[in-house]
């Protein structure tokens, strides 16, 4: 029901992190999925989001601020949830232009990941109570939308056919080349080209060649060929694993299982090792 009197959210909370705190614990208010473990100022690469959860649907990254929502916070958003492989996004903010609404619903149209625009509004007694501006065009419970086509190749992956590490949504078409899972700042990424098939680390966060060179101990070339693939822009250590790729459709099956099975090992021995 829509607040009669309503105030400012900068009369409730001195600062938008506040804000974030009070969100953190009543996720259930949005009404975008059931989610728990809530982090607040979670790092995302060098950055850090407002609220990142997991639970029930998966991940949930959200974005927060007073007043009418800008697009700054709204590309942070989108960088934070693709960094993170959300499966729902959500913008809070007290108002929004057409513009971004409309932005927002194009998004959901093609995209596997759910995006809402929610506005905030508080009464006079401090009640907050949360809108829904734009959404996803249906419920996050059934399936998603029939238009979007999915990558074959990853489908029995993410069913977990082949293991539960690289469980997940279905890929769209549009990102068929990898699937990943993050782990303290480093990505473990599989990538399959048209000729061959690979797992891609790539190292985030403070200290990322640092922090690559102790990880890398783990993994001795004896036991672990691989080779150092730096970019500009990115620390990232590459691991061969077939000369197969997507054109070599009778052999999907092994390069899944190799691909999940070297991935999962990989992303086991990160884990443990506390890194």
């Amino acid at each position: 029901m829509k607040l009669q009197e309503t105030i400012q959210l900068t009369e409730i909370y001195k600062n938008e992190e506040e804000f974030s705190a009070d969100l953190a614990n009543t996720l259930d208010a949005l009404k975008v999925g059931k989610f728990e473990d809530a982090e607040t100022e979670a790092r995302v690469g060098t950055k850090r989001a407002d609220i990142v959860a997991v639970g029930e649907d998966g991940t949930l990254v959200v974005e927060n601020q007073f007043g009418n929502a800008d697009y700054d916070h709204w590309g942070r958003l989108e960088a934070y949830a693709r960094l993170k492989e959300a499966d729902v996004a959500v913008l809070v903010a007290e108002d929004f232009e057409e513009l971004m609404v409309v932005t927002c619903n194009l998004r959901n149209e093609d995209s596997s990941i759910d995006w809402y625009l929610i506005q905030a509004q508080a009464n006079i007694h401090e009640e907050l109570s949360f809108h829904h501006v734009a959404r996803p065009a249906i419920d996050i419970q059934t399936e998603k939308k029939p238009d979007i086509e999915y990558s074959e190749f990853w489908s029995t992956i993410r069913e977990g056919k082949f293991g539960e590490l690289f469980t997940g949504k279905p890929v769209p078409l549009s990102n068929e080349g990898w699937i990943s899972k993050a782990i303290r700042n480093i990505g473990v990424t599989l990538f399959i080209t048209n000729q061959k098939c690979y797992i891609q680390l790539y190292f985030q966060g403070e200290n990322p060649f640092e922090r690559r060179d102790k990880v890398m101990e783990l993994f001795p070339e004896s036991d672990y060929p691989h080779k150092y693939n730096d970019s500009p822009k990115q620390i990232r250590v590459q691991f061969p694993i077939l000369e197969k790729g997507k054109n070599d459709r009778d052999d999907w099956d092994e390069i899944r299982e190799e691909l999940v099975t070297k991935g999962t090992d990989i992303y086991n021995k990160i884990n443990e090792s506390g890194l």
